[in-house]
């Protein structure tokens, strides 16, 4: 695991690029190196976890006409190594990225689709003179870059790239966070600086850019028989556990309290020859914690059990979080996270498996079944849909909206799911109106099953540009490498062959996990609800006094001095919120951390 960086440019100095690779030490603490050429530079920090001797970076090939960094993984690298090694190719280290660099050799840009893992990596080719990035399929790990005139910049983080650009806001990023919840790709809060979307390649040769899209998920409903589609998923689970804790170093588990996790750590401690360590986030506000259900698992486990409890006085990290991010957010998550990863590191562990992109497999959040109740009621005609949305039944404010304004266009109505707030919110809120939005969905002219299309859209937006987002970020700002198995490859194209009833249904959730773990996890364990990770910031907002550096950040002479919203509106929101009319929270969040990002990054 490592931070990345390079320049492609006539001038620049090796200062300039030790300066930039310094700025990720963090990912990775335990070494840096560097290879500078003609016109050309890349470096990397390495956090040492497979080959701790001889797996430098940058890596070079045979004739040094090749020259690679990488952050992440390769877990089908012994067998990639084999395949190589019987076309010729000798290989110098032990380390898994090096089979990047023979790949590359044997079939030039289509290397990345033989890659099984989570990765973010830079090839110089001296002989083309061009530069080759790939991002992994689910966007795991992060890749940014910025062009400016002759001169490319890539990174693993945002704060690099600053050292060649004079830092600006992209207010389009800023008003598709408030409608979304997060910034889509390749969108990011700074103008300018792009992300490399997951599953892409881009090549730049002769101060061009070329981008393509290397992988897609495709959906057949080939297999029908529920007994044989979740022996084979468990089958495929236990394997990707398997090769996902490729390590020469201790490799640890989250646990949340739901199956997703247990299942990871029951299929961990299968593979260890001595007890695993599990971490947990409980909460001090009971109607958030999960903690007992957790300790049930680790219990059952056998496994050493570590166990951070969060509370309100918590949000205090959220200024450093927000430093670590490089981007606001509508949500308060990412403190959590970060505690817990801070605790993992402190506990002396490099590695944690985490449950991430099983919800998005399985169709385990509750928009997934919520979507196929509502779906039920929208032959009905608007008038009546509107009623129902403002009648007392039992329902979330989501539904209703979804209800009262969902369409059969399965990208409108899930988008629905997600929005913050609409365009006439955004006008209120923000100082300069929302221009219209140029990004296109990312699935267009696909005749999906409902469910099947919220999926591919899951996890191709918020789970790649919020989930996964986070997670690395909150993982590294600690030097900690978290791998989340349910994100090979190979286990989604298998669920994209199972009609959705194997997967969600009247009777639940994750289907196919639940009816693999019975008889090996306990059965609470196996047939808790889906809670999710959430914090009580709602009422954090409720609060009499905010901690004194938010009541600074928030003072309406702070918000006009930065310029994005109208702080009337902000006052409003938050009395709103104090006073219980409505559940302001996460717009609140947004303005906060804005102007949090802003005071570090812009002013």
């Amino acid at each position: 695991m490592c931070g990345i960086v390079g320049i492609v440019a006539p001038n620049f100095s090796r200062a300039e690029l030790q300066r930039a690779n310094d700025l990720l030490a963090h990912r990775g603490p335990d070494e840096a190196g560097m290879f500078v050429g003609d016109g050309v530079g890349i470096a990397a920090r390495r956090l040492s976890i497979i080959d701790l001797t001889s797996g430098h970076q940058p890596i070079s090939n045979e004739d040094d006409s090749l020259h690679l960094v990488c952050n992440g993984e390769i877990f089908n690298a012994p067998d990639l190594r084999l395949q190589l090694e019987s076309k010729g190719h000798r290989f110098k280290t032990r380390t898994d990225i090096e089979t990047i660099l023979h790949a590359y050799e044997e079939w030039g840009d289509d290397a990345v689709t033989h890659l099984r893992g989570m990765f973010a990596f830079a090839i110089w080719d001296e002989r083309a003179q061009k530069l080759f990035l790939a991002r992994d399929r689910f966007g795991v790990k992060p890749l940014y870059y910025t062009q400016q005139a002759n001169k490319f910049i890539f990174a693993s983080e945002i704060r690099p790239l600053l050292q060649f650009t004079t830092p600006c806001a992209n207010l389009n990023a800023l008003h598709q966070l408030f409608t979304r919840g997060f910034i889509p790709s390749p969108l990011t809060a700074f103008a300018h600086i792009v992300k490399l979307p997951a599953a892409h390649t881009l090549t730049y040769h002769a101060s061009r850019i070329t981008s393509s899209c290397y992988w897609r998920l495709i959906f057949s409903h080939q297999i029908t028989n529920p007994q044989d589609a979740s022996e084979k998923f468990i089958e495929l689970l236990r394997d990707s556990v398997a090769a996902w804790r490729l390590s020469d170093v201790a490799v640890g588990s989250l646990l949340s309290g739901g199956v997703d996790s247990a299942a990871l750590a029951f299929f961990l401690n299968q593979h260890s020859s001595a007890p695993i360590h599990t971490f947990t986030i409980g909460f001090a506000a009971a109607t958030h914690d999960e903690s007992a259900a957790a300790r049930e698992t680790a219990h059952a486990l056998g496994s050493q059990h570590h166990e951070l409890i969060f509370s309100s006085a918590d949000f205090d990290h959220l200024p450093e979080v927000i430093s670590h991010l490089e981007e606001p957010q509508c949500s308060a998550t990412s403190v959590p996270i970060y505690l817990l990863y801070k605790a993992c590191h402190e506990a002396g562990f490099k590695v944690i498996m985490t449950g991430e992109g099983a919800d998005e497999l399985l169709g385990g959040y509750h928009w997934f079944d919520g979507d196929r109740r509502v779906r039920q009621l929208l032959f009905l005609p608007q008038p009546l849909r509107s009623l129902l949305a403002r009648s007392p039944l039992s329902m979330s404010s989501a539904a209703r909206r979804v209800l009262q304004n969902g369409t059969h266009d399965h990208t409108q109505r899930y988008f629905l799911w997600h929005q913050l707030a609409n365009e006439k919110q955004l006008s209120t809120l923000f100082q300069n109106p929302p221009e219209a939005s140029n990004l296109q969905s990312p699935i267009s002219n696909l005749q999906l099953h409902p469910l099947d299309h919220f999926l591919l859209l899951e996890s191709q937006t918020r789970m790649v540009d919020f989930i996964n987002f986070e997670v690395d970020r909150m993982s590294m700002a600690s030097s900690v490498e978290a791998r989340p198995p349910f994100l090979d490859h190979h286990l989604w194209e298998f669920c994209a062959t199972l009609p959705p009833e194997c997967k969600l249904s009247p009777n639940g959730n994750k289907l196919l996990l639940r009816a693999g773990m019975k008889g090996k996890l306990p059965d609470a364990v196996v047939n808790q609800p889906k809670r999710g990770l959430a914090t009580p910031h709602a009422d954090w907002w409720r609060s009499s006094r905010l901690p004194s550096w938010a009541e600074e950040a928030i003072h309406s002479s702070a918000i006009e001095s930065c310029g994005y919203f109208d702080s009337r509106e902000v006052k409003r929101l938050r009395e709103g919120h104090q006073a219980g009319k409505a559940d302001h929270s996460r717009l609140l969040m947004g303005v906060l951390t804005t102007q949090l990002w802003h005071e570090e990054f812009i002013s």
